[in-house]
């Protein structure tokens, strides 16, 4: 028994294991990285914006985050708007639509080869409120780019003091007291940017708004429309999903369908908000989505 004992060199056992253990923890790690599924409201990663916008809502709340909502309204534009000559649809998709005012309002936009339909829905009660159509010819300027305020504004400051006293108020009713000390950092008030890409377009010929309308809150007939994606685009999962929330995919689409003597082009799209408090209680709050809202919901 001793002569099998004695042959061959003797073995590190412990090396051995060490070794067995180091290969078993990376092929552990390996398998939770490929088994690990995100959480309900965890933001995906996305190369289209330098910081994620709406990091702090709940997507579960939008009705339009339904089932097969958005294409049942979709349908239902399409057949009570659009009439059979020009029932050729090239895309539609949900998008968030910045008037005038800084206010964000939720949006169906239809595209056609000779116009285009922004729809106001009722996803609660599943009609349409209203629509304005803009026919494709009297479009004269595309703008593509990041959505910016103008260097005087005060909003991205009241964003950045909103953004700072709810961090505070979320830590101290969660008594999470430990990260008070952060919350409370000077970074979480500092200005806040957009950092969101939209496209503007316009049919004003270059003239500049009168101020009667430009001065004028419930003034309609502004001759330029500003979109973004909706907010459910940060959180669908697959690249079918997000395509109908994806301002990309209307960009895309309606540049093959202008007049050759429309100006397209990139730049920055300024949103002329310099003190708009009323704006950004609106857009903090979401008002101009259809969500649940406690025991009440518009």
């Amino acid at each position: 028994m001793d002569e099998y004992l004695d042959e061959g060199p003797p073995g590190n056992f412990e090396t051995a294991a060490l070794e067995i253990s180091k290969d078993f923890d990376a092929d552990t790690a390996q398998k939770n990285r490929e088994n690990e599924e995100p959480l309900p409201n965890q933001v995906p990663s996305t190369k289209d914006v330098s910081n994620i916008p709406f990091k702090h809502i709940d997507i579960h709340s939008f009705f339009s985050d339904r089932n097969e909502v958005v294409d049942r309204a979709l349908k239902d534009c399409q057949n009570n708007l659009i009439n059979e000559e020009e029932r050729d649809i090239i895309g539609s998709w949900l998008l968030t639509e910045i008037s005038l005012w800084d206010v964000e309002k939720e949006r169906l936009v239809i595209l056609t080869k000779k116009a285009f339909y922004s729809i106001k829905y009722d996803f609660i009660s599943l009609k349409i409120l209203e629509y304005n159509q803009v026919p494709l010819s009297q479009v004269d300027t595309l703008v593509s780019g990041e959505l910016v305020y103008p260097s005087s504004s005060l909003a991205p400051r009241l964003s950045g003091l909103a953004e700072g006293v709810s961090s505070i108020i979320h830590c101290a009713v969660r008594q999470e007291w430990s990260s008070l000390t952060s919350c409370t950092g000077l970074a979480q008030f500092e200005p806040r940017k957009r950092h969101m890409s939209g496209i503007r377009l316009m049919w004003n010929k270059g003239n500049p708004l009168p101020l009667t309308k430009k001065w004028n809150p419930f003034a309609k007939d502004i001759p330029w429309l500003t979109y973004t994606s909706h907010p459910l685009f940060w959180y669908k999962g697959s690249e079918a999903e997000k395509a109908k929330f994806n301002v990309e995919g209307l960009q895309s689409s309606i540049n093959d369908l202008l007049p050759s003597e429309c100006s397209v082009k990139s730049g920055l799209i300024i949103i002329e908000n310099y003190f708009g408090v009323g704006a950004l209680v609106h857009n903090r709050h979401g008002l101009g989505f259809f969500k649940i809202r406690g025991k009440v919901s518009f």
